[in-house]
């Protein structure tokens, strides 16, 4: 099981360890992969862990690990 608890956590790791100029696009590829938006995700999906289970999961497919 992975430590992050939310969608803030996972989109603050991810661009800290892509950079802003890769985050964007990839946020674009999660939310069209999991329809989770890491830019602004819904109030109902921020702490909900099937939802930052299925972004982990997509970053991990396409080869982010975080």
């Amino acid at each position: 099981m992975h430590s992050l608890q939310d969608l803030d956590e996972v989109a603050t790791n991810l661009q800290t360890s892509v950079g802003p100029a890769v985050f964007g696009p990839l946020a674009s590829r999660v939310l069209l992969r999991t329809g989770v938006s890491l830019r602004k995700p819904r109030p109902d999906q921020v702490a909900d862990p099937v939802a930052v289970a299925k972004v982990i999961a997509a970053l991990a497919d396409m080869g982010y690990r975080i």
